[in-house]
């Protein structure tokens, strides 16, 4: 047996070889890179650079512009985490109850997952111009209240950025929790309906601690997508007005490829949130094995 196992492992590496290449050229190798580099002065402007330890790690921790990007990543993520978890969740439960047209529901909840995001962007960027064209102004107007410059104002523009997210957010939770009730016996909701439990009793003892292992992984992946935010900083507000609305992502590409160009410090930057990525994720996983074993036992 161990002999087959080895001729069928021997056969499989060309099979496995494009793949493990794409791997090492576009994960590992920019990962080892970006360690190299982070210990450097690189610059994609100079053609010399040198080894300076951790003088990029000591200049992260002291940046005000790093760690104004951090506050606003972190207030990201709690503006478009939370309430994406809540609508995601209680649209699944809602369309797990729609019989008629269920097919066209799914699917239309489903559209803004696929939906390219730099040009949703555009769109909600029109939404929320500054002029009295914008729709958001011009409901403002309706209402009679002044029209705000919602994408050149510290206080909303930050605010804009999370309503893209929490609406493109809310879609991919909304798909996960609903196969996460797909994957629950009908048999397990008719025996509570038989013990009298419905409504919020049914939510709270019954499909709630069925969905644990799901809310782990929703809280997982929604925080590491969250925290690598890009796309609706660059078209909305390029980081602005001063910084209020840049995360770190976007000063990692700001540091790295604008004027600057210092290209050791960004590969720094990046090598710490990958740090936080994989303990994050590596948590996640944790938590969500021994969830996934309760609910087991107690299955048994």
């Amino acid at each position: 047996m161990g002999t087959v196992q080895r001729r069928e492992g021997v056969r499989a590496i060309p099979l496995l070889a494009p793949a493990l290449i794409g791997l090492a050229v576009f994960a590992i190798g920019p990962t080892l890179l970006s360690v190299l580099w982070g210990g450097t002065d690189k610059s994609l402007t100079g053609s010399s650079w040198h080894w300076i330890g951790l003088a990029n790690f000591r200049e992260a921790i002291a940046d005000p512009a790093v760690q104004r990007s951090v506050v606003n990543t972190l207030a990201y993520c709690a503006l478009t985490i939370v309430p994406a978890v809540a609508l995601g969740l209680g649209l699944a439960l809602l369309v797990d109850r729609v019989r008629r047209g269920r097919g066209l529901v799914r699917l239309l909840l489903f559209l803004p997952v696929t939906a390219n995001l730099v040009a949703m962007s555009v769109v909600f960027q029109y939404i929320f111009s500054s002029d009295s064209g914008g729709l958001a102004n011009a409901l403002l107007s309706i209402a009679g209240l002044r029209p705000l410059d919602w994408l050149g104002s510290s206080p909303t523009s930050l605010f804009v950025v999370a309503v893209v997210g929490l609406w493109r957010l809310t879609s991919f939770v909304f798909v996960i929790y609903l196969a996460g009730l797909t994957a629950v016996p009908r048999v397990v909701f008719e025996a509570a309906d038989i013990d009298g439990l419905r409504g919020w009793a049914r939510f709270r003892w019954v499909t709630w601690p069925l969905l644990a292992p799901t809310s782990v992984f929703v809280l997982v992946l929604t925080t590491l997508l969250t925290l690598q935010t890009f796309e609706t900083v660059a078209v909305l507000t390029q980081g602005g007005p001063q910084g209020t609305s840049e995360t770190l992502v976007y000063r990692i590409w700001s540091v790295g490829f604008t004027p600057s160009f210092r290209i050791g410090y960004a590969s720094l930057l990046s090598f710490l949130l990958l740090i936080v990525v994989v303990g994050i994720g590596a948590l996640g996983a944790l938590a969500g094995r021994r969830l996934r074993q309760r609910v087991g036992q107690e299955a048994t």
